[in-house]
């Protein structure tokens, strides 16, 4: 007779759906299985388990355990505290330095935190710590970005620039009022690789892009750009293009004031003021930048006409930027005389011609006479750009600085009895017998005891360039005064008049593109708003905010429509100041030692930078999401390994790696 066959317990049972989480092996005895319901046991055979299963006794004591009851997931604390770890880190390598620093600050924690669970776990180096910037982090800045957007109207700040790797970008920031920051924000939306340079391409290139960051284009209130003719031609322009060809009829096109003014005054000195003047501080910049020698020669001169006080350093002259000429006039003039002395020694133990030239020049008092008048211009102007570079200032307080720039300028050689409108008309027929070019020209003029031929013609020349820079002014900033007094309109004093202008709020309505029926709600809303008393009341942003935060007894907001046109406004941009910045922040980033950097990962590690700083927060002290935290090392967030993103795909794929990542 065969020998009867025991079968014993399997533990791979335990896996089978059927028996998961109710089958164990009954201890003491290996051919028997035990169930953690019924609390029963019987024979180890899989014909006596399944019967099991079906007996009601099972079924019953089951249903408490029914899998439709939520379990709680198991929380591994190491593992959660690691990914914290590496976000942190992760952010602060974005913000701070290169990615090929994570391959040491990783070891380095471990040997420094070795008692720490979430050091020990730390598995990060410079492949995981970029693709986790590009994967996890970027997107959840970018559509942290677009959810404050939200049905908020935009502007757009353009402008071309090229890496170090001569690949050529359009910089694309946006300008729009947050919600979570009750202001209004300027911020980098994105960098995008341009096919070509005609306006049809740059065009394509900003409505494709804002369909990618799901951004609806008929939301684009105005675009700020600087003076190219590829951006601003009335005949085939990016602004001319967007309008008739992608549907914006309302798009507002706001030329920066800084480039503005730039212009006016590199056109008003080329066409008034002798080349030697700029040839002076460019070379004298020249002259000590290429030698320590010269610098330390001069140095001692300075230090013992001084008595041992150290001279600052002469500041470079930018080809196309002609106001930064100002702080380098300011600083030869306040070195004038050792400068003379330096050429001095200078031309005869160099037997160099150029010290010759220098000397000669710094010789001559006319060019003394010139520097002090471009001083005392220049540095009006350089106020006015400072102010239109600011982030947060006053529509109003900026229209004041333009009026008040083109005025004080026309002021040093206009008749005080002329009864004209510089902002207008041109001020040549209007000339002061007597023109008065400001204390620091008339006293210079006073001391230096010209031969009287030459001070009259450096004064004509210095009042030519002042008439031809107010002309310049007035010809070329007409169309950002009319745009600033339609935010100067949404002044607070303004707004809580008793007795305001309709017609000004109606054309504002117009130009925004707003339906008849919500163009009389808005101008309701405006006759009735100065009945409710505000709050905040001191800046024109804050108070807009109180009014677009305001609800009634009913949780409705009475005001809703001229709040929304008001914020739109104020919106608009007024300089390409933030997107210059954008191209500093670009330059540090990709730098020549990176310069194979992807165009991915250049806008991830700006749209992280950037999203720190709109958030007011260190690296450190940035909470993520639970839900962003869970992605760092998971396979969907490496993009070569997945083609899809965690995000939303519009979000996520912004742009693919175009280069082999290299990781410097």
């Amino acid at each position: 007779m065969s020998k009867l066959y025991s079968q014993k317990y399997r533990k791979e049972w335990e896996s089978n759906p059927e028996f998961k989480g109710w089958l164990k092996p009954f201890i003491g005895d290996d051919t028997r299985a035990y169930c953690m319901y019924c609390k029963a046991d019987f024979y180890a055979k899989l014909c006596d388990i399944k019967k099991h299963k079906t007996t009601q006794k099972h079924i019953q004591k089951a249903k408490p355990y029914s899998s439709t009851q939520s379990k709680l997931p198991l929380i591994n604390k190491n593992i959660d505290s690691a990914k914290k770890a590496e976000a942190t880190i992760a952010l602060a390598i974005a913000e701070h330095c290169s990615m090929l620093a994570c391959d040491h600050i990783g070891e380095a924690c471990k040997a420094a935190f070795s008692d720490s669970t979430a050091a020990t776990h730390f598995k990060m180096h410079r492949t995981k710590c970029t693709e986790m910037i590009n994967g996890v982090l970027a997107p959840y800045f970018l559509k942290k970005l677009v959810a404050d957007v939200g049905d908020h109207s935009f502007s757009l700040l353009l402008d071309e620039s090229t890496d170090v790797s001569v690949s050529k970008y359009l910089g694309v920031v946006i300008r729009y009022f947050s919600d979570t920051k009750h202001t209004i924000v300027s911020t980098f939306l994105g960098l995008v690789e341009l096919e070509g340079g005609d306006a049809r391409s740059i065009a394509r290139a900003v409505v494709d892009f804002l369909n990618k960051c799901c951004l609806r284009k008929e939301k684009l209130l105005g675009i700020g750009t600087d003076n190219a003719s590829v951006m601003t031609g009335i005949n085939n322009g990016v602004h001319k293009v967007l309008k008739e060809e992608y549907g914006l009829k309302d798009l507002v096109l706001i030329r920066c004031v800084c480039h503005s003014l730039q212009l006016a005054v590199s056109h008003a000195s080329n066409d008034t003021l002798p080349r030697s003047v700029e040839y002076l501080v460019r070379e004298t910049y020249n002259w000590f930048s290429v030698s320590p020698k010269r610098r330390e020669a001069y140095k001692a001169i300075y230090e013992t006409i001084h008595c041992g006080e150290k001279p600052l350093l002469i500041t470079k002259v930018c080809a196309t930027r002609w106001l930064s000429i100002e702080p380098a006039v300011s600083r030869i003039l306040d070195q004038w005389e050792a400068l003379k002395l330096h050429f001095a020694l200078t031309k005869s133990s160099e037997h160099c011609y150029m010290a010759e030239v220098l000397h000669s020049m710094y010789n001559d008092p006319q060019n003394v006479l010139y520097l002090t008048f471009l001083k005392s211009v220049l540095g009006e102007v350089q106020l006015a750009i400072k102010a239109f570079e600011g982030e947060q200032v006053d529509p109003l307080k900026l229209l004041d600085s333009l009026v008040s720039l083109i005025q004080s300028v026309s002021s040093r050689v206009l008749n005080p009895l002329a009864k004209i409108d510089v902002l207008k008309e041109p001020i040549d027929g209007y000339i002061s017998p007597k023109p008065y070019l400001g204390y620091l020209f008339e006293s210079e003029s006073a001391e230096l005891h010209l031969v009287p031929e030459d001070e009259k013609t450096v004064h004509k020349r210095c009042v030519a360039f002042t008439i031809s820079l107010t002309n310049e002014l007035r010809v070329r900033l007409p169309n950002n005064i009319e745009a600033l007094q339609y935010m100067s309109v949404f002044n607070v004093q303004e707004t809580l008049k008793h007795n305001k202008n309709l017609g000004e709020i109606e054309k504002i309505a117009k130009l925004l593109g707003y339906s008849p029926s919500d163009m009389d709600k808005i101008v309701q809303q405006w006759r009735a708003i100065h009945l409710k008393k505000w709050n905040d009341t001191n800046t024109t942003v804050g108070f807009w905010s109180e009014v677009w935060k305001f609800r009634d007894a009913a949780d409705i907001n009475p005001f809703q429509e001229l709040a929304m046109a008001a914020v739109a406004v104020l919106s608009l941009p007024h300089s390409n100041a933030e997107v210059e910045r954008l191209f500093s922040q670009m330059s540090v980033v990709k730098s020549k030692l990176r310069n194979r950097m992807s165009l991915q990962t250049l806008n991830s590690i700006l749209y992280v930078r950037y999203g720190l700083k709109l958030s007011g927060e260190a690296c450190y002290e940035h909470k993520l999401p639970d839900s962003v935290l869970q992605l760092f090392g998971t396979s969907a967030a490496y993009s070569f390994k997945s083609a899809s993103s965690v995000a939303e795909p519009a979000i996520e794929n912004l742009d693919q790696n175009e280069d082999d990542l290299l990781f410097l």
